[in-house]
């Protein structure tokens, strides 16, 4: 039988002066793990280092190559991974191997408090996690890299993710995704130190990259518009991605060529963009639109929201960006937009979208400042560089939070001239969460055959500072 605990600590240079504490930590802990590894990335083993511990040495230049080297030098069920700069409390592990005894077989991660402290390891803060709920994981982040981790979890999702920042967080989204749990340790809480030589104070990246963490999923309604499909597809072969992207169209041309023309450039898209999801779905029920018919039509938008509504419920992507096919975003539109709903934002954004201009003026952005509904409308010579906050936003380039949108329902209230989108906005703000829109991320709009916005309104960047109140607060 595999040994229980494996406990792997990874170090480079900078931190190995932190080592001998993050050992003896160890060492004096009870239960003592069956393994003890240390990987050593970019450095040389220190003579200190007794033959009770394992060492590994590579050259990986990023935390997860280095853990990933650790889980294939040792054979433990369950694995913990300790930076060399933190120290593990007196009776750590006691309270892992209680909890891991009794697990449940879908059980993949027990997660610690965090005990802030600073270089000398005098106490700072305390960082009490939440008990551990799906989405709201999705939320905040609750799981550090001390956790505990069932082995087979992190084989089944293929490891430790490479190319992010955020990657114990962004592991413990692919373990949960994939359909185990998680469950707060009943226990002292892991000491991480705060130094100069740490992540967080070398650079901001926390702040921002944490959408590169998150799952992605775009669904994308398509009515056959076969002149912007080469626009559509441009915008998805070179978008700033993040690693788990899907990909969901719903078709909706009721045309059997176009069909195979968008499944040939999907397969293209999901090819080059190694997507994670690609699904789409043919509805054969276009909607018919009447000559000069206007754009406030209640069919037509009762048909938009239908689509809507079939498709939302069913993404189980972290965050959705809703891209209609005659919007056309600039490249690092999803980035941008998925800065928004980062670190900072405690994950009270529920919307963030693009600015494009309304269907029904060029002049006008399609977003609105009301309370309630779309309210006044959003002038693009108004419009800042900034992201603020706003009552409605169109949904031709918006990305939501998959957490707020759970407890939504996508319907339309005619009566008060609201869309699926406004009705969407409405709800969330309802329910506490903030509607941004971002007016640094400009699009074309191509709208009744006519190119709107975006390139003609680049140059109007009124830069609303950060700290500025928002226009409408929930």
């Amino acid at each position: 039988m595999p040994a229980d605990i494996a406990l792997i600590i990874t170090c480079h240079e900078p931190h190995l002066r932190f080592l001998p504490e993050a050992l003896a930590s160890i060492e004096q802990q009870f239960p003592r793990p069956a393994e003890r590894v240390v990987v050593f990335d970019s450095c040389t083993p220190p003579t200190f280092i007794n033959n009770s511990w394992k060492c590994v040495t590579g050259n990986w230049r990023h935390p997860s190559g280095a853990r990933n080297a650790g889980v294939s030098a040792t054979t433990a069920s369950w694995l913990i991974f300790l930076d060399a700069d933190n120290v593990a409390p007196a009776g750590y592990l006691s309270a892992v191997q209680r909890a891991i005894s009794g697990a449940c077989p879908n059980l993949g991660i027990v997660y610690p408090d965090i005990q802030y402290s600073d270089e000398a390891l005098r106490p700072r803060a305390l960082w009490k996690m939440p008990d551990w709920d799906y989405w709201g994981m999705r939320r905040q982040n609750c799981v550090d890299t001390s956790s505990a981790w069932r082995r087979e979890a992190i084989e089944i999702v293929g490891g430790w993710p490479l190319g992010v920042y955020h990657e114990d967080y962004a592991l413990a989204l692919c373990i949960t995704a994939a359909g185990w749990k998680a469950v707060r340790l009943d226990g002292p809480a892991i000491v991480m130190r705060e130094h100069e030589h740490g992540r967080r104070r070398r650079n901001q990246e926390p702040l921002t990259s944490i959408w590169r963490a998150r799952s992605l999923g775009i669904v994308s309604l398509l009515a056959g518009r076969t002149s912007l499909l080469d626009k559509w597809t441009q915008f998805l072969l070179t978008a700033e991605l993040p690693p788990r992207t899907g990909l969901y169209i719903v078709d909706n041309s009721g045309d059997s060529n176009f069909t195979r023309r968008v499944y040939e450039t999907c397969m293209l898209i999901a090819s080059q963009r190694k997507l994670s999801h690609f699904d789409i779905a043919v509805t054969g029920r276009p909607y018919k639109l009447n000559a000069n018919e206007p754009y406030l039509t209640k069919k037509r938008h009762l048909h938009v929201a239908q689509l809507y509504a079939a498709a939302l419920p069913r993404m189980t992507e972290d965050l959705v960006l809703t891209l209609e096919d005659d919007v056309e975003p600039p490249p690092d539109a999803v980035r941008r937009l998925g800065e928004e709903i980062g670190y900072t934002s405690r994950g009270n954004i529920g919307v963030v979208a693009a600015a494009y201009s309304s269907p029904e003026s060029e002049r006008r952005v399609c977003a609105g400042l009301g309370p309630e509904g779309w309210g006044p409308p959003v002038s693009w010579q108004a419009l800042p560089a900034e992201p603020f906050d706003v009552g409605c936003v169109g949904g031709g380039c918006a990305m939501w939070a998959n957490w707020a949108l759970r407890d939504c329902v996508v319907h339309m209230q005619w009566h008060l001239k609201l869309g699926w989108d406004g009705v969407l906005c409405t709800a969330l703000r309802r329910k506490g969460y903030r509607v941004q829109l971002h007016g640094g991320v400009r699009c074309q709009h191509h709208c009744y055959g006519r190119v709107q916005g975006g390139a003609e309104h680049s140059s109007i960047l009124a830069v609303r500072p950060r700290s500025a109140p928002p226009r409408s607060k929930v």
